[in-house]
């Protein structure tokens, strides 16, 4: 049973001043469904409208709150689940009330906004904007309800390989287009009051459509088209939808989608049919759209209730929503022969880990393990039991050799792709990556990721290791400046201390968030500072930082080349370095690396750190709290379907950004609220702001959802941003970014075409916007695993504000196993003039091909020709002749063609029907069909015979044979 009334987030009071943005980005293209997300109203003016986002969102957290309730809560103590019926529900509340108030929400919040997200996307790539299946439009019911059960397959087998990303993804692709047939088919208007019975359910058929020869609507000049639909559909019990501007073109008598962005409107019968918002600008009938958005929820909520019955274990339902407090395990370990100390420490962390934290709310869910040396590199070794990964672990010895340097930036690269988002990734090495040329890619999976990097790094002098050179004292350079990036640490260490040093990645949990960080210099490691030359002279430098009400504990950790240091709190209570324990908390050292963890609840206000600096050295204060935000950017964009467009890229300098962010742990029990109001833009070195304060917009009451537009000259050499607010006893609450962002100068998207298949070669198309001045751009592409892989335009030449568009062609091995998951890298270099290199990243599954019976013959029928021509050796020019067909393929037609040349085709009921028309001189041609999973079959067709006049009516002779093919292939997909 549903918890949130269908329209409980669209009476939240609607945002300020970023609705006047300009609408920039999308021209408008295919029809879409309801408004894509919370922006959507304000842009198009329709408040009282519920978007995408809201449908997606609600469900899932009705999805949530009904396994909460079944599962055993954590603690012992039954919450008060009833407490939640009748109004609308909010992420933090459900996910505090069975976990307590002091478990962070972040990873949770993640995923439902990667879900949502996806779903949104389907309004806006060009892959899928324009594909009217994915939209329940223009009559392609049937395919569309194939299509359904095909991403549902893909959901089920992604989550049967663990890819929990991929599967929410593709989870918030098909909540989409389910939620479109209530807004664009008319089962509405005929009268239902309750979710279609087979829409989603293998093996059973959507019911009546609507044949070609069937007129569905006449014609309304009003934006309001009341009694547009002819009544004889309901009588019949036909379904119907409606076309949009002229892919496909409308057929005479059918109806249009409508809007004032829909073309085909203006066209006998004029008006249209959606229910998308409750404008009458955009939705003719915008007076059903309570009813439809109803329907489309509750079809939305019983889908997941299906899903989670079909896995028939909670835990990858958890797993899918993300609903744990816990943090998984990643480890990138160098293997060579002087490694054998830290392959012993991660060893013994991950088994206290491991034994603190089995059986309870933070176990970790996730562990993976990407070993390296020179030349190797990998494999990835991932799993979620904690066995196996000891296991995998224990296993893991010191190879030959010890030479530096080694492929470190390889092996992190491997992880980072195969981690989820916002993971912690440790990397044990003592030696320095023979692989730089790698690092502008890991540093944008880092930023696409959000990950964090932490190195280990043992330069113990008393150690042997075979030099091929004399080593700079800067080697390290290039991991200190990766982690400063990634929000992670550089933890240099000896022979003696690595096992003691180690033990950071135990204090890693859900709620650790980033309060304060600094490096000065590069490497600052033991045995790498005396070489820089003659040590400075000692000098005392002063750091600051905030603590406010909601950090519950914080470590303070200082490394490198300093004599001493001393910290004093708000009230002016101060401990040394030299103390072990002292009024602010307990110390430990290390060599070089000092730790000192405060008391519980440190007190609120500005702390000061003031170190005595003799060289390079790094400052890093570690918070623990469930006050925590997520961000993206974002750009407006026009069209039908008004909204923000997620960035998959990082920003990019010259266009009108948004910043949003996702806040979680506003309120909790006791602990007063808290208001966000501004976030700054500052220097990842200095911490300087870099121009002024943003000013927050709460997008809906309650949701913690802020948004803010950026300024149009984003900074060059990167930006962190702080979030600033408000507590409820007016105390300032602040919370740094922990990665640093640095902006490009074009977008770069990439988008799936279609499925991939073991043997077969899939597409991926991209995407390349330019909006500043005229550059050549190189394109490169890889994937992981390496398959062959290839781009249809390798060099690019873009004016001002001009876009390009290709594909890459990917070959998928017949070896490839089902289930497995490929990654594509696309790289942009510019060339002229020189800049920074952008990336784009996707995943993608490989699947089992659907068990579809064989075909005797093509299914496809040639129902009449009509025209004349003359005997052989006539003229030809002036005769023609047209040939229609009857083709039936329960998966949608992709394309018909005939010589490379496009052949028109349109819905037709259960089917699809073709027209191919030619001059006497070709009296026969083969048309090449393919479907919508890239099955390929040929269709023949002929001219009439000599002497024969007027149309030659040909008798159907696929008929029931065709709906049996296509009855066992559903039954098949439901295996």
């Amino acid at each position: 049973m549903l918890h949130v009334p269908a329209m409980a987030r669209s009476a939240a009071r609607p945002w300020g001043p970023l609705w006047a943005l300009p609408l920039l980005l999308l021209a408008p293209h295919g029809a879409l469904g309801f408004f894509p997300n919370f922006w959507s109203r304000a842009m198009a003016l329709a408040w009282g409208s519920t978007t995408h986002q809201d449908l997606t969102e609600d469900a899932l957290l009705n999805a949530t709150l009904e396994l909460f309730r079944d599962l055993p809560p954590p603690h012992g103590r039954r919450p008060a689940w009833e407490q939640f019926q009748g109004r609308p529900l909010l992420a933090d509340e459900v996910f505090a009330a069975y976990y307590g108030p002091g478990a962070s929400a972040r990873r949770f919040r993640a995923a439902l906004v990667e879900v949502a997200n996806a779903n949104a996307a389907l309004d806006f790539l060009p892959a899928a904007r324009d594909d009217p299946v994915l939209h329940f439009d223009g009559e392609l019911l049937r395919p569309a309800s194939a299509s359904l059960l095909h991403a549902r397959h893909e959901v089920l087998q992604a989550l049967g390989a663990e890819l929990y990303l991929l599967a929410r993804q593709r989870l918030g692709q098909l909540l989409h287009s389910l939620q479109d047939f209530y807004s664009h088919s008319n089962w509405v208007e005929l009268g239902h009051r309750r979710i279609h019975p087979d829409l989603l359910q293998p093996s059973r058929e959507l019911g009546s459509i609507a044949g070609a020869d069937v007129r569905t609507c006449c014609s309304c000049t009003g934006w309001t088209c009341e009694g547009n639909l002819l009544g004889s559909l309901r009588e019949r019990g036909l379904l119907t939808s409606g076309y949009f501007g002229s892919e496909p073109e409308k057929p005479p008598g059918k109806c249009s989608h409508g809007g004032q962005f829909d073309s085909s409107r203006l066209r006998d019968p004029q008006g249209g049919i959606n229910k998308d918002s409750s404008s009458p600008l955009f939705s003719p009938h915008h007076y059903l759209h309570g009813p439809a958005a109803s329907l489309a929820l509750e079809a939305s909520a019983q889908f997941l209730r299906d899903l989670r019955r079909d896995l028939a274990h909670d835990k990858r339902f958890m797993r899918l929503l993300d609903v744990s407090p816990a943090v998984g395990l990643s480890f990138v370990l160098d293997t060579t022969g002087s490694m054998g100390e830290e392959i012993g420490a991660a060893r013994l962390q991950a088994h206290d880990i491991l034994t603190r934290r089995l059986g309870g709310p933070e176990e970790p869910d996730f562990y993976l393990l990407v070993p390296f040396h020179d030349p190797g590199f990998g494999p990835v070794h991932k799993t979620s039991d904690a066995d196996e990964f000891l296991r995998i672990l224990n296993s893991i010895s010191p190879l030959a050799g010890g030479d530096e340097p080694e492929m470190c930036l390889s092996a992190l690269q491997l992880a980072l792709l195969h981690s989820p988002p916002m993971s912690e990734i440790f990397v044990f090495t003592d030696a320095s990556a023979k692989d730089a040329h790698l690092r502008t890619s890991v540093e944008a999976l880092i930023q696409e990721r959000r990950c964090k990097v932490t190195f280990l790094i043992t330069e113990d002098p008393s150690r042997t290791r075979v030099r091929r050179e004399v080593l700079a004292a800067d080697r390290f350079d290039l991991y200190v400046g990766l982690a400063r990036t990634s929000g992670g640490q550089v933890i240099f260490t000896d022979n003696d201390n690595i096992r003691q040093v180690a033990g950071v990645i135990g204090e890693t949990t859900a709620s650790s968030v980033t309060l304060f960080q600094y490096q000065k210099g590069g490497s600052s490691g033991p045995g790498g500072l005396g070489r820089r030359g003659r040590k400075k002279r000692a000098a005392w430098e002063s750091h600051h930082f905030w603590v406010d009400s909601r950090v519950d504990g914080a470590v303070v950790t200082v490394q490198g080349d300093v004599g001493t240091f001393q910290l004093r709190d708000p009230t002016g209570t101060s401990q040394t370095s030299d103390a072990t324990s002292g009024p602010l908390g307990t110390s430990r050292r290390f060599g070089t690396f000092h730790r000192l963890e405060l008391s519980p609840r440190p007190p609120v206000g500005l702390w000061t750190l003031e170190v005595q600096a003799q060289g390079n050295y790094s400052v890093h204060v570690r918070g623990n709290s469930s006050l925590d935000f997520l961000y993206y950017f974002a750009v407006p964009a026009k069209g039908p379907h008004p909204g923000l467009f997620k960035l998959d890229s990082r920003p990019v300098r010259g266009l009108p950004l948004s910043l949003v962010l996702a806040v979680t742990g506003l309120t909790r029990p006791g602990g007063g609220s808290v208001w966000m109001e501004a976030v700054e833009l500052a220097d990842p070195v200095t911490g300087r702001r870099l121009g002024e304060e943003l000013p927050l917009q709460e997008v809906a009451k309650g949701t913690g959802l802020y948004a803010t537009a950026l300024p149009p000259a984003l900074p060059r050499g990167g930006f962190v941003l702080i979030l600033r607010g408000s507590d409820s006893r007016g105390g300032r609450v602040e919370r740094p970014a922990p990665q640093v962002t640095s902006a490009v100068g074009f977008l770069l998207q990439l988008s799936s075409t279609g499925p991939l298949f073991p043997g077969q070669t899939g597409a991926v198309s991209w995407w390349v916007w330019n909006p500043k001045e005229p550059q050549e751009l190189g394109l490169a592409v890889s994937s992981d695993p390496s398959y062959p892989v290839s781009t249809s335009s390798p060099r690019l030449q873009l004016g001002r504000n001009q876009t390009a568009t290709g594909v890459i062609s990917l070959r998928v091995p017949g070896s490839a196993p089902p289930g497995s998951a490929v990654t594509v890298t696309l790289r942009a270099d510019p060339l002229s003039p020189a800049g920074d290199a952008n990336f784009a990243f996707i995943q993608l599954l490989v699947l089992h091909w659907p068990s579809v019976p064989n075909r005797a013959s093509p299914p496809c029928n040639v129902t009449s020709v009509a025209g004349t021509c003359g005997p052989p050796g006539s003229p030809c020019r002036e005769r023609r002749w047209t040939a229609r067909l009857r083709i039936w393929d329960g998966d949608g037609i992709r394309s018909v063609q005939a010589g490379g040349t496009a052949v028109p085709h349109w819905a037709d009921g259960q089917a699809a029907t073709a027209t191919y028309s030619s001059d006497c001189c070709t009296r026969e041609a083969e048309l090449l069909v393919t479907n919508r999973l890239g099955e390929e079959y040929r269709c023949p067709v002929a001219a009439p015979p000599a002497g024969a006049a007027g149309d030659l009516v040909l008798t159907p002779w696929w008929g029931m044979a065709a709906l049996a093919v296509q009855v066992a292939f559903y039954v098949g997909l439901g295996h």
